[in-house]
């Protein structure tokens, strides 16, 4: 009975010492066996792919332009027909040639009078005269002329090759520089086929050059001459033929309208 007891009771030592072995009891603490498995797994995508392109063009274009100024340094303040002498002065940058001044209407003939054709000059140039348009058997005809609403003047004997329009201009003291003769023609099936056109400056006719007659009137001016050749200047009287050649009879007809002589007066 007494050995019982004393079993029981180291039993009970034994039951509160493992007991007691497993309490924390607030001094020694537990062992925390927690595994953290959170993963951090975020990714920055963020991508800078920002690019500036600078496309701009210049497309300026630079139109400048040189102006020319002429001096004109002689007495007369023109046209040269003594001995005084003209400067020009080149003032711009290209080194290039300066364009003279436009020509402008010295003589016209028109041939259209109030209520019939006229052989009078419709227009002359201040301080120059010119006399009546003429032929050379001094005969002419009033026609429908160019255009249908005006005269023109017609003449016949084209045949010969000896006829011929004309006109003498006289020039101012300072004189005439010419240009261009302008002119509309109209020939009839036997009228004469070319035309001559002549200018006598008082030593005699030198021809300034030939061209074709036309069949109908058309559009104003028909026929330009150049008369740079033969420019002048004039300071006397000088006379202009306008010769036809070439008819295949003597009744053949050709008309004359629009009669311009151009050039620069002073």
């Amino acid at each position: 009975m007494k050995n019982a007891a004393l079993y029981l009771i180291l039993c009970g030592l034994v039951v509160v010492f493992a007991t007691a072995s497993c309490d924390d009891g607030g001094g020694g603490g537990t062992t925390d066996s927690d595994t953290d498995t959170d993963t951090d797994s975020d990714t920055d995508t963020d991508t800078d792919s920002d690019t500036d392109t600078d496309t701009d063009t210049d497309t300026d274009t630079d139109s400048d332009t040189d102006t020319d100024t002429d001096t004109d340094s002689d007495a007369d303040g023109g046209m040269d027909g003594g001995s005084d002498t003209d400067t020009d002065t080149d003032t711009d940058a290209d080194g290039g040639v300066d364009a003279g001044p436009l020509a402008e209407d010295l003589v016209v003939y028109t041939f259209d009078g109030v209520s019939a054709v006229t052989a009078v000059a419709s227009y002359v140039i201040a301080g120059t005269t010119s006399s009546d348009m003429s032929t050379s058997d001094t005969t002419f005809t009033g026609v429908q002329g160019n255009p249908t609403t005006g005269y023109a003047i017609s003449d016949t004997g084209w045949d010969t090759g000896t006829n011929y329009f004309t006109f003498t201009v006289t020039p101012p003291i300072a004189g005439l520089l010419l240009d261009e003769l302008r002119f509309d023609d109209r020939a009839s099936g036997t009228g004469p086929t070319t035309w001559t056109i002549s200018i006598d400056d008082g030593g005699g006719f030198d021809t300034v050059t030939t061209g074709a007659t036309h069949t109908s009137f058309t559009a104003s001016p028909m026929s330009t001459v150049d008369l740079s050749g033969f420019a002048g200047p004039y300071t006397a009287a000088f006379t202009v033929h306008i010769g036809g050649a070439g008819a295949s009879g003597s009744a053949g007809t050709w008309r004359l309208d629009n009669v311009v002589l151009t050039g620069f007066a002073e």
